[in-house]
């Protein structure tokens, strides 16, 4: 049976774009774009910058938290996960996502 990574790996959604492929990439710990994400963070008022390996500093806009949310959840229905499955991949996008938003 295949993992929660696996589920979620590009090649199973053609319309996923590069950009949600490197982030993908970065969550799994995979590389699936070159450049890679070595980074994500979510800044205070609430965008989302990516560091790419070989980069200094999270110089890259991706998009803004509520559109990364929105694609990552939509993501983790579309895969068919188990509900152990899901719960593994949101706990590795807490610990990859690094946020500054004051609660």
């Amino acid at each position: 049976m295949p993992s929660w990574k696996e589920k979620l790996h590009p090649s199973r959604f053609e319309g996923m774009s590069p950009k949600m492929a490197a982030i993908v990439g970065y969550v799994c710990d995979e590389q699936f774009t070159d450049p890679a994400i070595n980074e994500l963070v979510i800044t205070s008022d609430g965008f989302v910058l990516a560091e790419h390996v070989g980069e200094v500093g999270a110089n890259t806009m991706m998009s803004e938290e509520s559109d990364l949310l929105r694609n990552w959840r939509n993501l983790l229905d579309a895969a068919g996960l188990t509900p152990e499955e899901r719960s593994e991949a949101e706990a590795a996008y807490r610990d990859h996502v690094h946020s500054f938003r004051v609660a």
